[in-house]
């Protein structure tokens, strides 16, 4: 049990973790409408885009608030019902989940409205609470109100989950949507591992299922069918790095999963000039490395000759980061573009934002 909740725990890191990347690249100028601004209108008057600075720093101050509210409501929320939690039923208190769950599922309704961005994240944020809200009223009921076992319990509440995070995801293409959607379905994962799956085998099966889901979710967003692409890449990408870890303890080959998925993830970081890919790869192929040598030669060599081989592979591995980071950076360009992304002076001015596609490839 207490593996599920790492894993389940590590899900909602790497969708998190996404998330910001995302909305971090959107705003160094990958797909972000303000980003462009400045080369659209570079005519623009000094009071315009004073105005414009003001607008954004009274949409940044309504969005804090609005955080601040949220996270109010939560706390005082859950102090209320923590109190009088033993006393209400179990229906009660799926009820309770499904009451917050319809809380900031309406929330977002209201302000989807506003096309403001700071309105348009509150949205996601509210939704993807939602989801997780839903989850827990799936979960509680089928595992207190019916009794089922922790493990059909977690693929119930998974299943159920993703199929509503799938319905917000329709309705709105962004990124915290598709986070919630691949949190749901990282966790129907591992309820199905574990109902089916039972001895040391689990450990194996959540390795490989995770990464080759990893590996799907990143093609699906690389050709455009999981919208937004960058979203599905970091997820599918970061998952698909992360998630040989697991296995490796008790199956030393799957080491070679491991660094063969870094090793392309450098390697593609190449032709696409995306230096955020080449950094993730080589910091996974470093932490594989380190952990082999340590592992099959530190009692054979010692720890101090374990350590030196490990320092060697490390200076390679610099080495051929700093060649692929120059083959990633053309000259001229200031940091690498994203996946099929075309470079900022030849970037067009309809670039695709958050809820398009991405160019991918074909």
């Amino acid at each position: 049990m207490t593996r599920l909740i790492a894993i389940i725990v590590l899900a909602l890191a790497v969708a998190g973790a996404a998330y910001g990347a995302t909305h971090w690249a959107r705003r160094r100028g990958t797909s972000a409408p303000d980003a462009l601004a400045p080369a659209q209108s570079p005519a623009r008057s000094v009071p315009g885009r004073a105005q414009d600075r003001r607008r954004r720093r009274i949409s940044l101050l309504t969005e804090a608030v609005s955080y601040i509210g949220a996270i109010l409501i939560l706390a005082g929320g859950i102090a209320a019902i923590g109190q009088r939690w033993p006393d209400i039923s179990d229906w009660g208190r799926v009820a309770v989940f499904a009451g917050f769950a319809a809380f900031f599922l309406a929330v977002g309704l209201v302000v989807r409205s506003v096309a403001e961005p700071a309105a348009q994240r509150l949205t996601g944020v509210t939704w993807f609470l939602s989801v997780g809200a839903v989850a827990g009223a799936i979960g509680f009921t089928a595992h207190q109100v019916y009794g089922r076992s922790g493990q059909v319990s977690t693929l119930l509440l998974g299943a159920g989950a993703a199929v509503y995070a799938a319905a917000l995801w329709f309705a709105r293409r962004r990124a915290a949507q598709q986070s919630a959607l691949f949190t749901a379905l990282v966790v129907t994962i591992v309820g199905v591992i574990v109902t089916t799956v039972s001895g040391p085998a689990t450990t194996l099966a959540f390795g490989l299922g995770l990464w080759g889901f990893g590996l799907a979710w990143a093609v699906l967003g690389w050709h455009g069918y999981a919208a937004p692409g960058w979203t599905a890449l970091v997820l599918g990408i970061v998952l698909a790095l992360l998630a040989p870890s697991i296995a490796v303890a008790e199956y030393g080959w799957v080491y070679m999963i491991g660094v063969a998925t870094a090793g392309a993830a450098m390697a593609v970081s190449v032709p696409v000039h995306n230096t955020w890919l080449l950094a993730a790869g080589t910091l996974t192929t470093f932490g594989y490395v380190t952990s082999l040598v340590v592992r099959y030669f530190g009692e054979s060599l010692g720890v101090p000759t374990a350590l030196v081989i490990t320092g060697v592979l490390v200076l390679a591995l610099a080495a051929i980061g700093t060649r692929l980071l120059r083959m990633a950076r053309p000259a001229g360009h200031g940091r690498g573009a994203g996946p099929g992304e075309p470079q900022h002076e030849d970037r067009p001015a309809d670039a695709p934002g958050e809820d398009q596609h991405l160019p991918m490839a074909s």
